[in-house]
């Protein structure tokens, strides 16, 4: 039976690269402990690491693969005060990675970040995508994980409130259309936002706090043309272009007002009535 390393001290004398580069010379089986601003737990198995788990204030975040202990080695790789030590075995019982893969993971994510703070996005007071591309982009399975968890789950009640019927219904078509969406499914196995479209449920459901921060939807000009009329005649509207999301401009004329008889209209509003009709009339 191997006996324990007898290994402790402070990171100001020993760097987390270096104490990694020991456990693998020496081809140890058990688990390196940091404690300092970040407290962490690295699991080595015949000096290969297995596994590691960072704990913080919001929970422990375990590294389960190459790239869960690469996040979490990369996180512990700028500690330079608190303590570490080696202790028992009780990580992952798996072939495990070289200190060279796990470092090599590291350093690609460092010259990430590097780019990521040369073109500002770190200092930012917020980011957002950009609402035009100059072409057609390709993106690829690993990238798209990034942009889908962005996106909180929606629903057609919270786009509408937001932008509007018509550009929702755009944006929901183009997600359609192009196999960027699913619906999910409630308990009953029907859709929570189709059985809300069904329903025409009126607005008024909570919307998510990422897509308050969305700028507003540019309105449709509307023109409005009012010709003197010696009785109440229907609404009519001209047909709306067909709807696309580069759509033309929607122009209505209002012919006239009718309402049924059912409606009450007090004496202000007649004389609004009257007023605005002999206006136009003496034109």
């Amino acid at each position: 039976m191997e006996s324990q390393m007898q290994l402790s001290g402070q990171l100001s004398d020993w760097s987390v690269n270096d104490l990694l580069q020991i456990m693998q010379v020496t081809k140890k089986t058990g688990s390196l402990d940091i404690d300092g601003e970040r407290r962490a737990r690295i699991f080595f198995g015949e000096g290969r690491i297995t596994g590691a788990e960072l704990t913080g204030a919001k929970g422990s975040y375990l590294g389960a693969d190459r790239s869960g202990i690469a996040d979490i080695l990369y996180v512990l790789s700028g500690l330079e005060t608190g303590t570490f030590s080696v202790g028992p075995a009780d990580g992952p019982e798996i072939k495990g990675w070289t200190v060279e893969e796990i470092l090599a993971d590291v350093e690609a994510l460092r010259s990430l970040e590097g780019e990521v703070v040369d073109a500002g996005l770190f200092e930012a007071t917020g980011v957002r995508l950009i609402h035009e591309i100059d072409g057609p982009i390709t993106i690829e399975p690993e990238d798209w994980h990034a942009l889908v968890t962005l996106v909180q789950p929606f629903t057609f009640n919270h786009l509408e409130v937001k932008f509007g019927r018509g550009t929702a219904v755009r944006i929901f078509h183009t997600l359609h259309r192009l196999g960027m969406a699913e619906a999910l499914v409630a308990e009953d196995g029907e859709s929570n936002w189709l059985d809300r479209l069904a329903e025409d449920v009126a607005p008024g459901a909570a919307t998510p706090a990422w897509l308050d921060n969305l700028s507003e939807a540019e309105p449709t000009e509307t023109e409005l043309v009012v010709e003197p009329v010696d009785e109440p005649e229907p609404v009519h509207m001209s047909k709306a272009a067909e709807a696309r999301s580069h759509s033309a401009q929607v122009s209505v004329e209002v012919k006239g007002v009718s309402a049924p008889a059912s409606t009450t209209l007090t004496d202000g509003v007649y004389d609004e009535i009257r007023r605005l009709r002999s206006r136009v009339a003496d034109k």
